[in-house]
C-alpha cells in the first residue's frame, strides 16, 4: 500500500514539473528571459480565474483500497493588495473513485469541495512576459461519499467528515492582453480526517487521507 502511494506521489510530481517546464519552454522561446524583480500583482484591481485539470491522490484513502485519479475544477478571485501580493478566496471541486483491493470491488466515489476564504499569492517578478507565483490558503474540505450499489445493498453508509484544508501551489501566468491571462498551476492539498462507517446499528470510525495534487490549466481576467 505505501509503495503504491509513493509511486503515485513521484509520478504526480514528475508529471506536474514536466508539464510546467514544457509550457514554460514554449513561452521562453518567444520572450526575453532576463529576470525582472518587479511585482506582477495588479495593485488595486480584481482578478477572476477558472482552471480545470486532474487531481492525483498522494496515497490510498484508507487501508486495502485504491483511489483513482479524478477531475478537478477550480475558481478563484483575488484583489491586488500591492504589486507583490494578491489576497482573495478560492473554491475547488474534485472527485475520486474508491475501489476495494481484496476482494476487488467498487466501494464509493468521494466528492470534495474545498473552500479557502483565506488565500494569498506572492508574485516576485517576471521572465519576459512569464509571471511565476507561489500561493497558499487555508479553509475547509467538505467531503461526501456516494456508495456503490453493492455497498448500499449491504446497508452500509460511508460518512467522511469535513476537514481542515491547507493548500500550497506554484504557477505561471502569461498575459495575452492587458486583462486576459493564460495560467497553469501545480498544487498540493491537505485533506485528512475521520471516516465513519455504519452498517445496521454498528458504527466504526477510521482515519482517512484524501490529500491530493492538482495539475490545472485555465484563464484569468483582470477587471
Amino acid at each position: 500500500m505505501k509503495t503504491a502511494g509513493f509511486r503515485v506521489t513521484i509520478v504526480s510530481i514528475m508529471l506536474g514539473l514536466g508539464i510546467t517546464v514544457a509550457t514554460s519552454g514554449l513561452l521562453w522561446a518567444a520572450d526575453d528571459m532576463s529576470w525582472k524583480h518587479e511585482g506582477t500583482a495588479p495593485e488595486g484591481k480584481w482578478t477572476a480565474g477558472f482552471r480545470a485539470g486532474i487531481a492525483l491522490p498522494t496515497q490510498e484513502l484508507v487501508d486495502n483500497t485504491n483511489t483513482s485519479i479524478g477531475p478537478a475544477i477550480n475558481f478563484l478571485t483575488t484583489y491586488g493588495l500591492n504589486k507583490w501580493i494578491n489576497l482573495g478566496a478560492m473554491l475547488t471541486w474534485q472527485r475520486h473513485s474508491i475501489d476495494v483491493q481484496d476482494p476487488k470491488s467498487d466501494l464509493a466515489s468521494l466528492n470534495t469541495v474545498t473552500l479557502l476564504p483565506l488565500y494569498m499569492e506572492f508574485r516576485p517578478g517576471h521572465f519576459g512576459q512569464i509571471q511565476p507565483y507561489v500561493s497558499t490558503g487555508i479553509g475547509v474540505n467538505i467531503n461526501s461519499a456516494s456508495e456503490s450499489d453493492a455497498v448500499k445493498r449491504n446497508n452500509v453508509t460511508l460518512s467522511p467528515g469535513n476537514t481542515f484544508a491547507w493548500r500550497v501551489a506554484g504557477g505561471l501566468d502569461y498575459p495575452l492582453t492587458q486583462h486576459f491571462l493564460l495560467n497553469t498551476e501545480f498544487a498540493m492539498n491537505r485533506n485528512r480526517g475521520t471516516l465513519e462507517t455504519k452498517q445496521g446499528g454498528a458504527t466504526d470510525k477510521s482515519p482517512f487521507d484524501a490529500s491530493s495534487m492538482n495539475i490545472l490549466f485555465g484563464v484569468k481576467y483582470i477587471f
